[in-house]
């Protein structure tokens, strides 16, 4: 799911024209998926093979036509259930998840009712009844910003989704990669750039961004997706550049926990 800075909310479009995804991300991913977006792609990917959740069921959120995710991802699970209101990306992704040269294919379910923006809760309700599973927001949560139609943190639809987000991933794992900013401004580093904990905006400025000497991204340009506060900052975070379409580029921030098993029992 994307934006460009500057869209406004519609969260009562339908799902394939609403601004944080939608037709627009679908021609994006045709017009500049195969070589804009490739570098990106292949850096996230590696780091996601690094998250080996012990949980065999992975609830899998917002990942439109799943553009930025490598199918070989899901291997490692039995059954994906898969949260996407667009239509047309449901479509996509189960077919790219069909032909996809898998080992190991997983039972594949598609919810196309809405988990997290009228009534965060529900996510929990659906997590309980599943039981164990390990939860993926793929590039979700740097969009609630403009799908609640919100510019603070403290807006309290903001909070409320967080809040539910933060209950989600008690005592499992999880991980998410999501927008941190935004805007015309050419990122330039090496990615992955893998933090021991979440970089300030000074620090991603000065490492992301080589903008030495500037501490606020917004005289610069750039669109803040309001994401601090959703993770614990002292997990290590991952850092990747996705340049959107040409001249747009969206400063990715990803973090993952695996939930801790048991030590088996000495004999």
């Amino acid at each position: 799911m994307d934006r460009s800075p500057g869209e406004s909310n519609a969260v009562s479009a339908p799902a394939f024209l609403n601004p944080a995804g939608g037709v627009r991300y679908h021609l994006r991913a045709f017009r500049y998926g195969a070589k804009l977006w490739q570098p990106f792609r292949w850096a996230l990917g590696e780091w996601l093979l690094g998250w080996e959740p012990p949980e065999r069921t992975l609830v899998l959120l917002g990942p439109s036509g799943g553009y930025c995710l490598q199918p070989f991802l899901f291997e490692r699970f039995e059954r994906v259930v898969c949260l996407e209101p667009d239509p047309v990306a449901r479509f996509v992704f189960q077919r790219r998840l069909s032909r996809a040269p898998l080992e190991r294919r997983p039972v594949l379910e598609l919810v196309a009712e809405d988990h997290l923006l009228e009534d965060p809760e529900r996510l929990l309700r659906l997590l309980e009844r599943l039981g164990e599973s390990a939860v993926l927001f793929s590039n979700v949560l740097g969009q609630l910003r403009v799908l609640l139609g919100v510019t603070e943190r403290e807006a309290p639809e903001l909070v409320r989704v967080h809040a539910a987000v933060a209950r989600a991933i008690e005592g499992r794992s999880w991980v998410s990669f999501h927008d941190r900013l935004s805007g015309e401004l050419r990122l330039d580093f090496a990615q992955p750039l893998v933090a021991d904990g979440r970089l300030s905006d000074a620090e991603v400025l000065e490492h992301l961004y080589a903008q030495p000497g500037e501490t606020d991204p917004a005289p610069l340009g750039l669109t803040d997706h309001l994401t601090a506060g959703l993770f614990p900052s002292e997990l290590p975070h991952a850092y990747f550049a996705w340049e959107l379409e040409p001249g747009l580029f969206h400063a990715i921030e990803a973090v993952r926990a695996v939930r801790a098993t048991p030590e088996p029992a000495s004999t």
